[in-house]
C-alpha cells in the first residue's frame, strides 16, 4: 500500500477486515495482503462474495478467506467493514445490478449491526448527478437527478446505494463513513475508465481520440487507499462524508491531452472531439485535506503511471517526470557525498554501510534505485560519534555537517550533510527556513537495545514517545496517535518541556544502551525503520563491498537477512506508484551541480 505512512499502516496490526465489492475491492484485498506477507502486518482479509477473479497466491494466503453472502450469517466478529460497493462500476443490466447491489448491501449491513464494526463506504462522484459546466461539488452538494433518464442509471444506483446504508445505520449501533471518489486511476488494476484507450494509445504512439466536454475529478488508487486506511486509523473522523480526489486533479479531457502532450511529445496524437459528456462531475476535497488526509500524487504523475503499465516491459523502468527532470542530477550530486564520506571513513578508520534504499539499491539495482532521491549510511554507535566528531574538519568546501549541535535550529533526530548553494526544501522544511535546506545526506545510527524482549520494548516505547516530543514541538502540531490518552499525555509533555529539553531526552533514550556489553540486538531509533522493531547485531558484524554506480562501496556481509528484515521480498520490483521519489519537494534548486556527473563534481 504505497504512499500510505508506516505510522498509521502500524495501527492495523492484528485487524480482521471484511472486504466487499468489485473491482476495487480486489485492489484493497491485494494491498492489505501485501502487507501481512511482506511487512508483517497481521491484517486478516475476510471478501464477501466470489474470489475466484484473485490471484491464486491471494486466494491460498493464510491471510485471506472468502465467504459468499448467504454464509455472512456466520460471522460474529471483526474490526472494521469496508465496501466499495458500486464505486467505479457500471451496470450494463440497471435491473439486475439493482437487485444484486441491494441484496449484498442488506446482507453487509446485517453483519455491521451484529458485530457494531464500523463501516466504510466506497461511491464516486456520479452520485452528485450530472454536474454543470464548471461547477465543483462539495459533499452536501448535489445536482438535479431525472430518475426517468436512463442513461443515469448507474447515478441513480449509486446515489440509491448510500441511503440504503444510512438508512441501515439508523437502526444500528455502528459507524458510517462515506468516501466519493473521483475517477479512479490504477496501473494495472482491472479499474476501466473513459481514458484507457488513450492511454494504451500514448504508450503505443498511435493516434486516438477523446471527447473533450466539461471537467471532471480524478484520483489515483493508491490515494483512495490512503483515505480509506486515514479512517481505520482514525486519522479521519467517523460518520462523515468526503470527497476523495489526487493533487490538482480536476480536468478536462482537453486539458489532459495537454498535459499527456507535454510529457510525451509526439506520442500523443490525441484528437478532440466534441460529444456527450461523462456522468460524472467534479469535486472538491477540502474537508478530507483539513481532516488530515492530504492527497500525494498529482495529475500528471497519475497519467504517467497508467501509461507506463502500457508500454513494453523494456520502458517499464521509465520514471514519472518527478523532480522536473532533475532527478539524474540530483543522483549524481548524492553519489558525489557517497565518494566523499568513504574516503573520509578509509582514513579514519570508520566502519559505515550503505543504509535504506541506497543498500536496496546497491543490491538490486548496482545504484540508485532509479526513482529516489535519496541517500543513506548507516553507523554502529561507535562510528556514529566518531564521524561526527571529525565531519566538520575533514569534509571539503562547500559540504556542511549539519546536527543538533552543529545547527541550533535543528532537531532532527539523525545527522545530515549539506551541499551548499542548493536548495531541497520538502513539506517539513517549509516550516524551519532558519535551518540549513540544502540537498542533503542522511546519515544514520543503528544503536544497541535491551537483550530481554522486555527491555527491547520499553526502550522502543521510551525512543517513541521522545521522538514524539521533539518533532510535534519542533513541528507546531498535536499528537495524534489514535489513543485518547497517550495523545493527551504527549500532548501534555510537548507544551511542558522546552524543545532544547525533549531533544536531549530523545537523543539519550535512543542511545540509552551504548554502553552496554555483549548487546544482542540492535534498532534503527533514528529513522523509519524503528516501527520494524529490533534485529540481531550480528547482522552488521562484518563489511564487503558490492558495486555502487560503478564504485565498490561497503554493505553488511549479511545483507540478504537485513534487507528482508526491512522490505520483506526485496527483490521484487516496487510499484509503479512508489516510483516516486520518497520526498514531496516544494523547492529544488541545485545551483552550479546542473549537469556535472559524480567524476568531475569538484566539490573541493
Amino acid at each position: 500500500m504505497p504512499q500510505v505512512e508506516k505510522e498509521l499502516l502500524q495501527k492495523l496490526h492484528h485487524k480482521t477486515i471484511l472486504v466487499s465489492g468489485h473491482a476495487l475491492a480486489r485492489c484493497l484485498c491485494y494491498a492489505l495482503i501485501y502487507q501481512s506477507e511482506h511487512k508483517g502486518r497481521d491484517i486478516h482479509v475476510i471478501c464477501a462474495g466470489d474470489c475466484a477473479d484473485f490471484y491464486r497466491e491471494c486466494r491460498e494466503s493464510r491471510y485471506f478467506r472468502s465467504l459468499n453472502f448467504d454464509s455472512l450469517s456466520q460471522l460474529n466478529e471483526i474490526d472494521c467493514l469496508i465496501t466499495t460497493g458500486f464505486c467505479c462500476e457500471s451496470a450494463p443490466a440497471f435491473s439486475a445490478a439493482f437487485y444484486e447491489e441491494v441484496r449484498r448491501a442488506g446482507a453487509l449491513a446485517a453483519v455491521a449491526r451484529r458485530t457494531k464494526a464500523p463501516v466504510i463506504l466506497l461511491s464516486d462522484s456520479r452520485v452528485y448527478g450530472k454536474g454543470e459546466l464548471n461547477r465543483v461539488y462539495a459533499e452536501n452538494e448535489y445536482a438535479p437527478l431525472d430518475s426517468t433518464d436512463l442513461s443515469l442509471a448507474d447515478n441513480q444506483l449509486l446515489r440509491t446505494i448510500e441511503s440504503l446504508w444510512h438508512c441501515q445505520q439508523k437502526g444500528g449501533d455502528f459507524s458510517l463513513t462515506v468516501l466519493r471518489t473521483g475517477i479512479v486511476l490504477g496501473a494495472r488494476s482491472g479499474l476501466h475508465t473513459f481514458l484507457d484507450d488513450a492511454l494504451r494509445a500514448v504508450a503505443e504512439g498511435q493516434p486516438c481520440t477523446l471527447t473533450n466536454g466539461k471537467r471532471l475529478s480524478f484520483v489515483y488508487l493508491t490515494d483512495v487507499f490512503h483515505a480509506i486506511v486515514s479512517v481505520l486509523a482514525g486519522v479521519l473522523r467517523e460518520d462523515q462524508t468526503y470527497n476523495v480526489t489526487g493533487v490538482a486533479c480536476t480536468a478536462s479531457a482537453g486539458m489532459i491531452a495537454a498535459i499527456l502532450h507535454d510529457v510525451y511529445g509526439s506520442k500523443a496524437q490525441i484528437t478532440l472531439t466534441d460529444g456527450a459528456d461523462e456522468n460524472a462531475c467534479a469535486i472538491a476535497n477540502g474537508k478530507i485535506i483539513n481532516g488530515g488526509c492530504a492527497p500525494a500524487l498529482r495529475l500528471e504523475t497519475a497519467l504517467e503511471l497508467c501509461v507506463m503499465s502500457y508500454m513494453e516491459s523494456t520502458d517499464k523502468m521509465q520514471l514519472p517526470n518527478t523532480h522536473d527532470g532533475r532527478l539524474d542530477a540530483i543522483q549524481k550530486i548524492q553519489l558525489a557525498y557517497l565518494l566523499e564520506v568513504d574516503r573520509i571513513c578509509k582514513k579514519h578508520g570508520i566502519k559505515y554501510f550503505l543504509g535504506g534504499g541506497t543498500l536496496l539499491g546497491a543490491i538490486r539495482h548496482h545504484g540508485f534505485i532509479p526513482w529516489d532521491d535519496d541517500a543513506d549510511i548507516m553507523m554502529l554507535r561507535e562510528d556514529y560519534d566518531k564521524f561526527a566528531a571529525i565531519a566538520c574538519s575533514e569534509l571539503p568546501a562547500g559540504m556542511t555537517f549539519q546536527s543538533g549541535k552543529t545547527d541550533r535550529n535543528c532537531f532532527y533526530e539523525f545527522n545530515k550533510l549539506r551541499i551548499e548553494g542548493t536548495v531541497f526544501a520538502t513539506e517539513l522544511a517549509k516550516n524551519h527556513t532558519d535551518i540549513n535546506v540544502g540537498i542533503a545526506f542522511d546519515i544514520f545510527c543503528h544503536d544497541k537495545t535491551a537483550n530481554s524482549a522486555l527491555g527491547r520494548k520499553l526502550h522502543l516505547a521510551a525512543t517513541l514517545f521522545t521522538r514524539a516530543l521533539v518533532l510535534n514541538k519542533w513541528n507546531h502540531r498535536k499528537a495524534d496517535n489514535g489513543s485518547r490518552f497517550q495523545s493527551a499525555v504527549t500532548n501534555f509533555f510537548v507544551k511542558l518541556f522546552p524543545l532544547r529539553f525533549s531533544y536531549f531526552l530523545m537523543n539519550h533514550a535512543i542511545s540509552f544502551f551504548k554502553r552496554k556489553k555483549n548487546a544482542r540486538y540492535l534498532y534503527d531509533g533514528m529513522g523509519r525503520n524503528v516501527y520494524n522493531g529490533c534485529f540481531e547485531a550480528a547482522l552488521l558484524d562484518e563489511v564487503i563491498y558490492k558495486d555502487f554506480e560503478g564504485y565498490p562501496l561497503p554493505v553488511p556481509k549479511r545483507y540478504d537477512a537485513y534487507l528482508t528484515f526491512l522490505y520483506g521480498d526485496y527483490m521484487e520490483p516496487a510499484p509503479l506508484s512508489t516510483r516516486l521519489g520518497c520526498h514531496e519537494i516544494l523547492l529544488c534548486d541545485i545551483g552550479q551541480y546542473n549537469g556535472v556527473s559524480s567524476r568531475n563534481t569538484d566539490t573541493t
